[in-house]
């Protein structure tokens, strides 16, 4: 929602879960995410990189 934006909600969420996930001991965290969506950033500035790319053409 527009309002909540810029307000560093989901970094925090973000990086909870992430912490949560290295106490349990997982050693890696994946995630999709559609080309263009505004939370990619976020994923970057957290330490996601991009291994894969999926490509499509519509008919």
């Amino acid at each position: 929602m527009e309002e909540y934006r810029g307000n560093g909600i989901s970094k925090m969420l973000m990086s909870a879960g992430i912490d949560h996930l290295k106490q349990d001991g997982y050693s890696e965290i994946r995630l999709s995410a559609f080309a263009g969506n505004q939370a990619i950033k976020l994923y970057k500035k957290l330490g996601f990189s991009i291994r894969t790319v999926t490509m499509s053409l519509q008919l």
